[in-house]
């Protein structure tokens, strides 16, 4: 939100203080315990002062505590007088990007005194706090600026994509830088705090090394709004090679669907979660570029309030305007490309649904056909069993016809004889001898019981052929529908 006042006393600031409920917004996160870090030993400040004479090289001082930071503080009250014009960069990092703040809240605190900055510098440190999840991906913040007669603040979060390292895995992660940007008329001097999401950030890296050139200097002490310029040209351009690598990971998973088939299937649960995976990653892009033309409407005028208050007569902001403007024309082709990725991983996921549904539809059909062959065989059997069983049935009374056997008991000394209804004694056993004594007609028994076994046997197989084929005339009624599924069908989870 832009507050701006032609008026620069301290009424206004205080109905301003009020306005914004500026001491709820510094007690509340001053207090946050996830925002500064508890280790002391990573607590550092570091700051690069220039003087007006670009051909200076800067001197750097480092703060490991808020002792120390004061002592700088009332070494420069003391000698406001002897202050040439100039710019100073305070450098405030954090471990990584889910770690938090390496600065106490006491030395925050004094910062805020020394400068007197509005509670928009705590909004946008608020952005950098221990996280243990990846919370707050898509939001950046919104922009906090005080413009006033003689004082103009201004402050934003800046989120991008940066590859990391890795030895396998998704290198790309999205990190955010924060800066804090104050031009003071009446002392004649700009100072900027930047946020950054390490300790060898590569914007800092690359600050640092320019800064070391006394042509980069002149420029940059005529425009501070350059150091903006340049955070986001730094990474900016890299959203392209963030989207070209998900584009690629998709349209390998999209070949997948394509290639696979019933017999040997190339999509696993596994492919959906890669997709999945992408579609996440993509997620945050849209509202983080939407936020950032937005972002590029309020550099412009907050660009144009600097340039007033630097009242200098070479200073580029004309080419800080243009390239605000290319920025938010590539920041709006992005934003394309995110929602035609976005459209694109929804259909190969939903390529990859289908193919898992066919194969499951498949599988089902398979179980059902050996289902289906099983209970055929149980019924196959069942009739096998009750053919058996009928014919035992049948022809046990007929086992009589077929041997008479004499027995010889002991009763009473005396052989009783037993024969079959017909009376056929085929074999009989000699009293005298104890021999086995075969009958002549022994003959008969074959001749009679070999060709009714074998007219057994064919009826029983000609019963069984006719009850296949009966059985396969209906599975091939109109009704039952046994065709396979195609392939290349198109199937719809339900």
């Amino acid at each position: 939100m832009f507050f701006n006042y032609q008026q620069d006393d301290q009424e206004m600031r205080d109905a301003c203080a009020l306005a914004l409920s500026a001491s709820q917004i510094r007690a509340c996160t001053l207090n946050c315990n996830e925002l500064f870090s508890k280790h002391r030993d990573s607590h550092l400040v570091e700051v690069t002062r220039f003087t007006s004479n670009a051909s200076c090289v800067p001197s750097v001082h480092s703060f490991t505590s808020c002792v120390q930071l004061s002592a700088y503080f009332d070494n420069d009250t003391s000698n406001v007088g002897e202050q040439e014009a100039g710019l100073e960069i305070y450098s405030i990092h954090q471990k990584d990007t889910w770690a938090p703040l390496s600065v106490s809240r006491d030395m925050i605190s004094l910062i805020m005194d020394q400068y007197r900055l509005s509670s928009g510098f705590l909004q946008i440190l608020a952005c950098f706090r221990d996280r243990y999840l990846s919370t707050e991906e898509g939001f950046s913040g919104a922009s906090q600026s005080l413009f006033t007669s003689s004082r103009s603040e201004y402050g934003w979060v800046y989120k991008y994509s940066e590859k990391k390292a890795v030895k396998s895995g998704n290198p790309w992660r999205i990190r955010h830088t924060g800066i804090y940007h104050l031009a003071d008329r009446k002392r004649e001097r700009s100072v900027l705090f930047i946020i950054h999401p390490s300790p060898s950030a590569h914007f800092k890296i690359y600050l640092q090394q320019l800064l070391q050139q006394p042509q980069a200097r002149s420029r940059i002490l005529s425009s501070p709004m350059l150091i903006h310029s340049m955070l986001i040209s730094t990474h900016l351009s890299s959203w392209r090679d963030y989207l070209e690598y998900h584009e690629t990971q998709l349209l390998q998973l999209d070949m997948k669907p394509a290639c696979t088939s019933l017999t040997q299937s190339l999509v696993t649960f596994d492919t959906l979660k890669e997709v999945r995976a992408v579609e996440k990653n993509i997620l945050p892009l849209e509202p983080l570029l939407a936020s950032f033309e937005r972002l590029m409407h309020d550099l412009e005028e907050a660009n144009s309030v600097f340039t007033e208050a630097n009242d200098a007569k070479d200073s580029p902001s004309a080419i800080i305007q243009a390239a605000l403007i290319q920025f938010r024309k590539d920041a709006a082709s992005y934003r394309r490309q995110v929602l035609y990725m976005d459209r694109r991983a929804q259909s190969t996921a939903q390529s990859v649904l289908d193919a898992l549904n066919l194969g499951f539809q498949e599988l089902a059909q398979s179980q059902n056909r050996n289902t289906f062959d099983m209970a055929k065989s149980a019924r196959e059997d069942s009739v096998a069993i009750r053919a058996i069983t009928l014919v035992t049935s049948f022809y046990l009374p007929f086992s009589f016809v077929a041997v008479s056997v004499k027995l010889f008991l002991t009763l009473e000394n005396k052989a009783e004889h037993a024969q079959t209804m017909f009376g056929m004694n085929l074999v009989d056993f000699d009293s005298g001898s104890r021999d086995l004594v075969l009958s002549n007609q022994l003959w008969l028994y074959f001749v009679i019981s070999v060709p009714l076994t074998a007219l057994t046997l064919a009826y029983w197989k000609w019963r069984m052929q006719m009850y296949r084929e009966g059985y396969m005339i209906e599975e091939r009624r109109p009704g039952i529908d046994t065709k396979p599924l195609k392939s290349n069908s198109d199937i719809e989870m339900v």
